[in-house]
C-alpha cells in the first residue's frame, strides 16, 4: 500500500454542500466563469492575512515568497492550477473552510435561483458558495496546501459527488494550490487571452499582482486615489463588482476626500439590493480601511453606524497606524472623526438624489428605508437630517406605493392645523375602512398611513417635525377636536328628547363596561361609524402597546375611553331600547359587542369564546323576535 493511500482520510460532504453541488453540476448557468473569480477572491485574501500578519508578527514561515497570485494552464492534460503565497491552511481549517457552507440561508436562496441561471453571478460570490462554483466547469479538484502556523501540508481532493479525501502531503511553500481537472467541454478555460479576459473583467483590481503563464494580468490601482475626472464610469462600476463580488450595478455612489484635518480617501457605493428584505440575516459591514493602500480592516464596522450598514467601500488614510488593533479602532480619535465625515456626506448625498432624482431615492427607500429608519433613534446628531430623508404613503397618495415626505405634508398643511397626524395598521385596505379617519375626511386633513408598525415607535421618539407635535389619530384629545368643533354634529334630525335618553344610555354604558373603559364620552370625530376606542393622552397606541407585548407577555394592553357617535342609526336604536327595563339583558350584550368591534378594528380580540357566545346568543334573541317567538323589538 502506498504512503499516500495509507494515510488518506474520507469525510462526507456536510449535507447541505451535497444539495448545492448537485445543483451547481447540473444546472445550465450562464456565467461558469465566475468560479476564476471565486477562486481568485479567496487567494486574494489569503495573502491580505498574510500582509497583516507580516506586520504584526516577525517570525512567519516563507519572508521571501512574493505575495502574488500565479495561474497555469496545461491544454493537454486539461488543468488550470491556481497558486498563492497565503497565509495557508491547517487540516482543521481545510475540514472547517471546505467542509461547510459560511453563511446561513445561502442553500436556500441558490436552490430557488437554480431555475434563473442568468442571475448567478449576482448570488454565488455573495452567501459564502465561492469555492464550490468550481465544479461548474471541474470533474475532480485538487487542493494542496501549507500554513504559515506549522509548515504542515496537506492534500484534499474530491469530485464533487458526495465524498472528499485529505491526505499529508510534501509541499516546499506556504500557499495554496488549486488544481482543476476540467471537464471535456469546458476546455476554454486552458486558453491564456480566456483566463486574461476574465481576470480584466472580474479581478482587475485585485491589489495583488496575478500573473498568468508568468504575466502580470490585472491593473493594480487604488482608483480611490485617483482624480475623478480621470475614472469612467465603466471603472467606477468595476471596482464596485469587484469589492461585491457581484455583477450588479451600484445604485449610486459618493467619492470623496478630505484634507484636514485629517486626510483620507474614499469610494463608497449603495447597492440595487437588499437581501435583508429575503429574508436573510442581517447585512455585514462592507467598508474596507486601508492606510496608504494597504488594508487594515475589511469589515470595518466603526467607520458608518449600524443604520449605514447596507454601504459598501473602500476609506483610505495615512494617519491611521499599520498596526492598530480592532480594540482600539472603537476609541480612535481619527476613525471617529473620518466617521462623522462621511455619514454626513452620504446624508447629503442622499438629500440631494431626493430632491432631485425623486424616482431613483424612492427606489432606494423601498430597499433600504426600514434600515435608515434605525438612525433616528441611533444617531442624535443626525435625526433632524434623517427625519427630512422618511418617507410615508398618505392619504394624499392614490394608492399604497405612493410616498410623501414629512416635508412635502408639512407644505400642504392647512394654516390652523397645529398638528401632524398618523395612523397605523397592517395595510392601506385595513386604514382606509378605519372609523379614526372619518373626521379628516371631512376636514380634508392628510394623514401619514404606517403600514409598518415599527414607524409608530419611530415617530414616536421623532415626537414632532418642524416644530409640530406627531400625534396618531387615535389619541382622544387631538387638536383638530377642539374649539368648538362641537358644531360639526348636527342635532336636528335627531328624536324627540334624544339628549336625555343618550346621555342616560352613556350611563348605562359606563356601568356595563367600568372594567374594560376608562369612561364612554359623546364622540366629536365620529360621522358614520357607531363608537371608537381612544386613547387617553401620554398612552402608546394600541399597535404599539402589542408590540411591547410580544417582547413582555406580561404587559397588559390599557384600557381606553369609548367614544360613542350619537348620530349612528344603531346607537339612536340602543339609546330607545335603554329606556325599556325588559330589554336591559339585550342591550348589555350589545354594548359588550359593540366594544368587541371596536377592539377588533384596532386588531385586538381580547375573548374570541366569549365574543362567540354572545353572538350567538344575540342572533338567537333577534330571530325569535323576527319570528314572534321572543319578545317583539320596537325603536
Amino acid at each position: 500500500m502506498s504512503e499516500k493511500v495509507k494515510h488518506e482520510e474520507s469525510f462526507e460532504f456536510q449535507a447541505e454542500i451535497k444539495k448545492l453541488l448537485n445543483i451547481l453540476s447540473h444546472s445550465l448557468y450562464t456565467h461558469k466563469e465566475i468560479f476564476l473569480r471565486e477562486l481568485i477572491s479567496n487567494a486574494s485574501d489569503a495573502l491580505t492575512k498574510m500582509r497583516y500578519i507580516s506586520l504584526t508578527d516577525q517570525e512567519y514561515e516563507g519572508k521571501d515568497l512574493p505575495m502574488e497570485i500565479t495561474i497555469d494552464m496545461d491544454e493537454k492534460d486539461r488543468t488550470l492550477t491556481i497558486s498563492d503565497t497565503g497565509i495557508g491552511m491547517t487540516r482543521d481549517e481545510i475540514i472547517q473552510n471546505i467542509g461547510t457552507i459560511a453563511k446561513s440561508g445561502s442553500l436556500e436562496f441558490i436552490t430557488k435561483l437554480s431555475e434563473q441561471a442568468k442571475q448567478d453571478s449576482n448570488i454565488i460570490g455573495q452567501f459564502g458558495v465561492g469555492f464550490y462554483s468550481v465544479f461548474m466547469v471541474a470533474d475532480n479538484v485538487k487542493v494542496r496546501t501549507r500554513s504559515y502556523k506549522d509548515g504542515q501540508s496537506y492534500e484534499w481532493h474530491s469530485d464533487g459527488s458526495g465524498k472528499y479525501f485529505l491526505n499529508p502531503i510534501e509541499k516546499e511553500r506556504r500557499g495554496t494550490d488549486i488544481i482543476i481537472h476540467l471537464r471535456e467541454d469546458e476546455k476554454e478555460y486552458t486558453g491564456k487571452a480566456r483566463i486574461q479576459s476574465i481576470i480584466k473583467k472580474y479581478s482587475n483590481f485585485v491589489s495583488f499582482p496575478i500573473k498568468v503563464c508568468g504575466e502580470v494580468a490585472n491593473q493594480i490601482a487604488a482608483i480611490w486615489k485617483e482624480p475623478k475626472k480621470d475614472i469612467t464610469e465603466e471603472h467606477y462600476n468595476e471596482f464596485y463588482k469587484f469589492i461585491t463580488n457581484t455583477e450588479e450595478t451600484p445604485l449610486f455612489r459618493l467619492h470623496t476626500s478630505a484634507e484636514a484635518p485629517i486626510q483620507f480617501y474614499s469610494i463608497l457605493y449603495c447597492p440595487a439590493t437588499n437581501y435583508e428584505i429575503y429574508g436573510f440575516k442581517k447585512l455585514e459591514h462592507g467598508v474596507q480601511l486601508y492606510s496608504n493602500k494597504v488594508l487594515i480592516q475589511s469589515d470595518c464596522k466603526v467607520l458608518l453606524p449600524e443604520y449605514l450598514r447596507f454601504i459598501h467601500g473602500v476609506v483610505d488614510s495615512a494617519d491611521i497606524p499599520l498596526n492598530i488593533s480592532r480594540e482600539t479602532f472603537q476609541d480612535n480619535r481619527i476613525v471617529h472623526k473620518m466617521k462623522s465625515i462621511l455619514v454626513k456626506q452620504l446624508l447629503s448625498l442622499l438629500q440631494d438624489i431626493a430632491k432631485n432624482e425623486k424616482e431613483k431615492y424612492e427606489t432606494f427607500w423601498r430597499q433600504f428605508g426600514r434600515i435608515l429608519k434605525e438612525g433616528v433613534h441611533l444617531d442624535f446628531e443626525n435625526r433632524d437630517t434623517l427625519a427630512q430623508l422618511l418617507r410615508f404613503n398618505s392619504s394624499r397618495c392614490s394608492d399604497s406605493h405612493g410616498l410623501v415626505s414629512l416635508k412635502e405634508y408639512g407644505e400642504r398643511i392647512k394654516p390652523d392645523q397645529k398638528e401632524i397626524y398618523y395612523i397605523t395598521a397592517v395595510n392601506r385596505e385595513t386604514i382606509e375602512k378605519s372609523p379614526y379617519l372619518e373626521i379628516f375626511r371631512k376636514k380634508d386633513i392628510e394623514v401619514l398611513y404606517l403600514t409598518d408598525p415599527h414607524d409608530e415607535f419611530l415617530l414616536s421618539g421623532l415626537m414632532e417635525f418642524e416644530k409640530k407635535p406627531l400625534r396618531s389619530v387615535d389619541q382622544a384629545n387631538l387638536d383638530l377636536l377642539k374649539d368648538g368643533d362641537s358644531k360639526i354634529i348636527d342635532t336636528s334630525s335627531e328624536p324627540q328628547n334624544y339628549e336625555e335618553i343618550f346621555n342616560h344610555l352613556m350611563k348605562t354604558m359606563r356601568v356595563v363596561l367600568a372594567d374594560k373603559v376608562l369612561d364612554v364620552k359623546e364622540s366629536k370625530r365620529l360621522s358614520d361609524s357607531p363608537c371608537c376606542l381612544v386613547n387617553p393622552d401620554g398612552m402608546p397606541s394600541v399597535h404599539v402597546q402589542k408590540l411591547i407585548q410580544m417582547v413582555d407577555t406580561n404587559y397588559k394592553v390599557s384600557k381606553k375611553i369609548m367614544e360613542i357617535n350619537r348620530k349612528n342609526q344603531m346607537i339612536q336604536n340602543l339609546a330607545k331600547m335603554n329606556e325599556n327595563s325588559g330589554y336591559q339583558s339585550l342591550v348589555e350584550k350589545i354594548i359588550q359587542q359593540l366594544f368587541e368591534n371596536a377592539l377588533m378594528q384596532d386588531g385586538v380580540v381580547s375573548d374570541p369564546v366569549s365574543m362567540v357566545q354572545r353572538l350567538n346568543e344575540l342572533i338567537e334573541e333577534l330571530t325569535m323576535a323576527t319570528l314572534g317567538g321572543g319578545k317583539k323589538i320596537i325603536v
